[in-house]
């Protein structure tokens, strides 16, 4: 109770914090050909969230290729490009090269240089062209090299294969007019049937928004080419990430260095930026200033507040190091929506997610209006629909009892097996991950098996030999036996009714002996290995598990399913303990336990109403479009917090890192939980249910283009050799 309610304080604190969250990635609305919401407009590289050279490059090839897959000149005659592609870094020459080869009618415009943000890093700065284990598909060079052998290499390539690139042409405008697209630029109009935006967002960095940022933009620059080129300087840095201290960390052995930055510790560094940092500023060469903001930048100075103190220093230059964004303005002129983004089509999408989705479990259920007699038969009877769907046919010789728990059983079987052979696909062959084939593999069988064949046998087992007059044989009860797999209190009811003690013990030694034991050891994998709640998520809600809430709000809303379980553990000892006990008690005594039953009754009806209705069914399902799957499982699931309560207190399996983080997010952006995996895994820490919502699904692990993260129990010495490797020191995201 106490951990509940620190977790509601919590909630209230972070609910009203509008703070830079790093977990929250804005990304646009794109789908898996890289089209955005305007047909025949795509995205790649950078600004949808791939940041890496090669996959860059591959990108840009694949998307010419898929669009011009009959390798025909579309327009040509016409006047109007076949492709228009904005942008010259990675993915723009990957996709120039591939429309050059298949001699369609093309133009590459960029607003500065070709391969602006590599040219941005700094001097000397290695380049290694990860993943290493895909296939580069596209023609323009790739290889492990410095960022002045790269862009020699390219800029002779662009030049020998004449690719048509109008540099310093940056784009005001995208309009579709009658099926073809109308791009403005600084100096001309264009005409094109496809659009490619494969910009970065290194062009558009955050500003401080400080008096003097204008007036004084000369000496203010936003990323460091070459640290040779200041010695004996006034710098102060404004900055908490990895660009900021890397710049500090070069410019500080020849140059007077302050490093500022709002954070109140170092929070988006890898580690070993982060411990360089800190020698420098023991070792007296850099002075850094935490929970601070940059006020004014001045001709010759630059002031600081921090704890309501301003401090002015001599300046001469100012690394302004907080980050891009996305071209907002540019995106809302263009009519490009960001992942999430509400209108009134999304609105009527999710109203009709919810008619369709409230039918389904209120017909399950029933609930209103499937709970009414809606007519009668010839002798005057009432009629309800669950009429019509039991009854008896026969099989193979045999007498076979359908229930309206078959159908829905079935339905919801066939419906996991062909969502979930798609996801094996994407991620068990996709990736040729073994971990992933045997979790789908399981996740189905485990439905067909657990889920529906051996609960329509035991219906029918106990239907031939016991009657249909028995609890367990009545169709009534059918949802006891299709709930064989699920463990309480997910299995709400699994104490509740003279059923049969076999049931009793099962759910006994499934609730307090097994899972206990399963969670200490494989942490909340029945999550995404074995429960069929879980497994529609982990299956036909897989699409859209980037859509994850992420960041501190939304972890903040976690309390919610200590609170479930709390409701069902009050609930059942009031209920299920009454109706155990009480009858072994004097008359007296036993009327007590008939008001405590009361009012556990009122708690157990109400339960199966909100958690066993809408939080379990309708809504979490409604949203699988707008949030992911994993809305249920994360937010309300007693099971999965009962889970959590073995695994974190005792709990062995955890995901560790190695150095070699790229800062890619894809991690992060896989995470159907919500985790801010890339924070754990550029920090070289170790996460698991001790300080996440952690289901273990390992898709982290599977989607990391560098093998960063792997499973390991806590306890278990594993070394990753015997000391780092350099070159993976020097990886970074291009």
């Amino acid at each position: 109770m106490p951990a509940l309610i620190d977790s509601i304080k919590n909630f209230t604190r972070v609910l009203f914090d509008t703070g830079f969250d790093p977990a929250v990635v804005k990304l646009p609305q794109v789908s898996d050909k890289h089209e955005s919401n305007i047909s025949g407009l795509y995205l790649v590289g950078e600004v949808r969230g791939t940041p890496l050279i090669k996959m860059g490059l591959n990108q840009g090839h694949a998307l010419v290729n898929d669009l011009f897959a009959d390798h025909q000149r579309q327009n040509s005659s016409e006047g109007i490009y076949d492709v228009l592609i904005v942008g010259a870094g990675a993915s723009g020459l990957g996709a120039a090269s591939r429309a050059h080869e298949l001699g369609l009618n093309y133009v590459v415009l960029e607003q500065g240089k070709t391969a602006n943000l590599i040219r941005s890093f700094t001097k000397g700065k290695p380049l290694f062209i990860e993943p290493e284990n895909i296939p580069l598909e596209s023609a323009i060079w790739a290889e492990e090299s410095s960022k002045e052998e790269l862009l020699d290499k390219w800029d002779q390539q662009i030049a020998q294969l004449g690719l048509k690139i109008n540099t310093h042409e940056p784009v005001t405008d995208i309009q579709k007019q009658n099926g073809t697209f109308v791009v403005t630029s600084s100096r001309d109009t264009y005409k094109a049937k496809y659009v490619i935006l494969a910009i970065g967002k290194s062009g558009n960095p955050r500003k401080a928004g400080v008096p003097g940022e204008t007036e004084n933009a000369a000496k203010i620059a936003h990323f460091l080419a070459d640290p040779d080129e200041f010695s004996r300087k006034d710098i102060l840095i404004y900055g908490g990430g990895d660009v900021a201290a890397e710049a500090a960390i070069a410019l500080a052995p020849t140059n007077r260095v302050t490093l500022v930055t709002i954070d109140p510790e170092f929070i988006f560094p890898k580690k070993r930026n982060v411990d360089k940092l800190l020698d420098l500023q023991k070792e007296k060469n850099l002075d850094i200033h935490f929970s601070s903001h940059l006020k004014e930048v001045a001709k010759d100075s630059v002031t600081f507040e921090k704890d309501g103190k301003l401090t002015k220093l001599a300046n001469d230059q100012v690394f302004e190091m907080i980050g891009a964004e996305l071209p907002i303005k540019f995106f809302n002129k263009v009519g490009i929506k960001l992942e999430g983004a509400w209108d009134f089509k999304r609105y009527l999408y999710l109203a009709a997610m919810f008619v369709i989705f409230y039918a389904v479990y209120a017909l399950k259920a029933p609930w209103w209006p499937f709970n009414q007699s809606w007519f009668s038969d010839a002798a005057g009877a009432a009629v309800n629909w669950k009429d019509y769907l039991t009854f008896d046919w026969r099989l193979w010789g045999f007498t076979k009892h359908i229930s309206p728990s078959f159908w829905y059983a079935g339905w919801y079987t066939a419906f996991m097996s062909y969502f979930g052979m798609k996801a094996y696909k994407r991620w068990g062959v996709g990736f040729n991950d073994s971990y992933q084939k045997k979790r789908y593999v399981t996740l189905i069988t485990t439905q067909w098996t657990l889920g529906f064949l051996v609960p329509e046998f035991i219906m029918w087992y106990v239907h031939h030999t016991a009657g249909a007059s028995t609890a367990l044989g009545s169709p009534d009860y059918a949802w006891k036996a299709y709930g064989f797999e699920y463990a309480w209190p997910l299995q709400f009811h699994q104490f509740f009714y003279d059923i049969s003690v076999f049931y009793i013990v099962w759910g006994l030694l499934v609730s307090f002996v097994v899972i206990p034991i399963l969670s200490i050891n494989h942490g909340k994998r029945y999550c995404t290995w074995f429960c069929g709640c879980g497994g529609l998520a982990e299956t036909w809600g897989d699409q859209w598990r980037h859509k994850a809430p992420k960041g501190r709000r939304s972890k903040a809303w976690e309390w919610m399913n200590k609170a479930v379980l709390v409701w069902a553990f009050v609930a059942t000892i009031l209920v299920g303990g009454n109706m155990i006990f009480g009858k072994f008690w004097y008359d007296d005594i036993y009327h007590w336990f008939g008001l405590v039953s009361q009012v556990g009754e009122q708690a157990r009806s109400w339960y199966s109403y909100v958690a066993d209705f809408w939080l379990v069914g309708v809504i979490p399902v409604t949203l699988y479009p707008f949030f992911g799957g994993k809305i249920w499982c994360r937010y309300w699931c007693p099971l999965a917090k009962w889970m959590e309560f073995w695994s974190k207190r005792f709990g062995k399996l955890g995901i560790k890192s190695d150095e070699k983080c790229i800062t890619c997010g894809e991690c992060s952006r896989f995470c159907e939980v919500g985790i801010d995996v890339m924070s754990f895994a550029k920090n070289q820490e170790r996460f698991s249910n001790d300080n996440t919502a952690c289901i273990q699904c390992g898709i982290c692990v599977t989607v990391c283009p560098m093998d960063v993260l792997s499973f390991d129990k806590r306890g278990r010495v594993e070394l990753n050799g015997d000391a780092p490797d350099p070159r993976a020191m020097a990886k970074v995201v291009a």
